[in-house]
């Protein structure tokens, strides 16, 4: 802002901590007032005469320094209400986080939860059903071509076979290959030559078993009916076949493979949308517990 100076006009010095300054018009003075940089304590003197006073008791500013120091002060207050508003839009946004991290937090360990510990119906005689978490990892090649029938022995995780292909020299032993990857992540099969030949999808399995686990449950209930004396874990298995589709089921009971259950559970599992597999098929294992409720 340019400033006039009139004829006659009185030139002022001015203190700023041990600094005396200007000279400057009274404009100049005016100016300094409205912008905060003196204030009705600061001290002037006409250019020459070294009588200092404050500017609050100078006639010429007095006027000056009351518009000055309320024109401030609502500056003040409007950057007091402005902090305080962004702090509270802070703390709110902060809430609404904290909330929404608790809950996600809630929603991951009641999934998790019953993923594991699923319970999938109680019948009207007090059969009850749960199911442990799922163990997914790469089938073996005896159990991808269907050649072979495996016998499980009751309350055991080891296989062994029974049958053998026409012509073939002798029984083999089925082979566990479990995958080490943590559960949402792709695990990969290594051929004879120890190259990788493939990988599915851990987590879209997973998924796929949580959302449908509970459509075993009526294959299950029957089962369960047609022997009431069979209780404890009932460990079954599966392979996804390239197309997506489940393509065998074993039961490791020998109590109930001579039922229908096998066929049930097959005829349900070929239902379940798994998606397609690229190289080596994937076999899960799934463990349901029958028991009765006192």
């Amino acid at each position: 802002m340019a400033l006039s100076y009139q004829q006659n006009e009185t030139f002022w010095v001015y203190r700023l901590g041990d600094l005396v300054l200007g000279p400057v018009a009274s404009a100049a003075v005016e100016e300094m007032l409205f912008a905060g940089t003196l204030t009705g304590q600061s001290v002037v003197a006409p250019a020459g005469s070294g009588a200092f006073r404050p500017l609050s008791q100078v006639e010429r500013f007095r006027l000056t320094v009351a518009k000055a120091e309320a024109k401030l002060r609502v500056e003040a207050t409007a950057r007091a209400e402005r902090e305080a508003q962004r702090r509270r839009r802070m703390l709110q946004l902060a809430a609404v986080a904290g909330v929404a991290l608790i809950a996600a937090g809630v929603a991951a360990f009641t999934a998790r939860y019953l993923a594991v510990h699923a319970s999938l119906g109680t019948d009207s005689d007090g059969a009850e059903i749960s199911m442990e978490a799922p163990v997914i990892r790469l089938a073996s090649a005896e159990e991808g071509l269907g050649e072979e029938l495996l016998e499980y022995g009751q309350g055991t995780d080891r296989a062994r076979t029974t049958g053998t292909r026409p012509g073939a020299p002798g029984p083999r032993v089925a082979r566990r290959t479990t995958g080490s990857q943590p559960p949402g992540g792709r695990l990969a099969a290594s051929g004879e030559d120890g190259l990788e030949t493939g990988a599915f999808d851990q987590g879209a399995i997973q998924a796929v078993v949580a959302s449908r686990q509970t459509s075993l449950y009526p294959c299950l209930k029957a089962a369960a009916q047609a022997h009431p004396d069979v209780g404890g874990r009932v460990p079954i298995e599966f392979v996804i076949g390239s197309d997506g589709r489940v393509s065998r089921v074993w039961v490791d009971r020998n109590e109930l493979k001579q039922g229908e259950l096998e066929g049930c559970l097959l005829k349900e599992l070929q239902k379940w949308p798994f998606p397609a597999q690229a190289g080596e098929q994937p076999a899960v294992s799934l463990v349901f517990n029958l028991g009765r409720r006192s």
